[in-house]
């Protein structure tokens, strides 16, 4: 399906980072429904882009697109997700998703989300349709490489992180002398990253997604600020699970290479 491209801009720095990948890839700018209140990153950029007052109107916003010629559509950026209590504020479409999911963890929530779209005509698209760059490849990412005892323990954090991707509540873990260190859980990866620093104060990253996660619209991503982080917690490699993992920024790898962080990108079978 061809047509005119839209991205629906949660809050975070993937969306931003999205719209300079397909700058630079000489594509034209997508339409942009902003729902994050801050617009300054947007207006610098140059960008003409349209704010969502009531994300929750589903049906209104995606009657709009369809008039407005949108086929193709990138979600990205965080939503928040107590969006899903304020119910005064729904449409009926918007109840009829939430209906619809069969749970209310996030891998529900957004395949619902994603079936009612469809269900408008319009088809969201893979991030590495449109942005392949920034997807981990198999190997070496950096110019430093794990040693054999960081292997060793990422190979064993995978083996325990394979089994918690399942239930959805992290996608990282902090791994030192085969010993789990941290778990990500709702304070996200920085903050579970302070939390291994404050613990142990070294250790490796290993960082994956469930295998049933939809990979349209729910990547895991890692940026500078992953970096810095891991840096002040005394955390020396970052394995990621090749082709699953979205790098953030253009000068991640020379920033790793800065701070002495092997980054490598690990396929689920190599982990396992």
């Amino acid at each position: 399906m061809s047509g005119k491209l839209a991205l629906v801009a949660g809050e975070g720095r993937l969306p931003l980072a999205i719209l300079q990948g397909l700058r630079r890839r000489g594509e034209t700018d997508p339409a942009v429904f902003l729902l994050s209140d801050d617009s300054a990153p947007w207006t610098d950029l140059g960008c003409a882009f349209k704010s969502v007052k009531n994300p929750l109107a589903f049906g209104v916003i995606l009657t709009s697109m369809r008039l407005a010629g949108v086929r193709r559509l990138i979600l990205a950026g965080r939503v928040p997700k107590k969006l899903m209590y304020d119910r005064k504020n729904m449409d009926e479409t918007s109840r009829s998703t939430l209906a619809e999911a069969s749970e209310r963890n996030d891998h529900s929530l957004l395949g619902a989300v994603v079936r009612t779209i469809e269900r408008f005509g319009i088809r969201v698209v893979p991030y590495e349709d449109v942005v392949p760059e920034m997807v981990v490849s198999e190997g070496q990412v950096s110019s430093g490489r794990p040693s054999e005892n960081e292997m060793a323990d990422a190979q064993y954090g995978w083996s325990v992180l394979e089994k918690i991707l399942p239930l959805s509540f992290g996608q990282s873990l902090v791994v030192a002398d085969k010993s789990v260190i941290a778990v990500e859980a709702m304070e996200g990866t920085d903050g579970m990253i302070e939390r291994a620093g404050a613990l142990a104060g070294r250790g490796v990253l290993v960082k994956g997604m469930r295998r049933d996660q939809d990979r349209r619209y729910d990547l895991p991503v890692v940026g500078l600020r992953t970096l810095h982080k891991m840096a002040d917690a005394g955390l020396t490699a970052l394995f990621l699970q090749a082709g699953s993992v979205l790098l953030l920024d253009e000068s991640f790898v020379s920033e790793a290479d800065k701070l002495g962080i092997a980054v490598w990108g690990v396929s689920a079978c190599q982990f396992s």
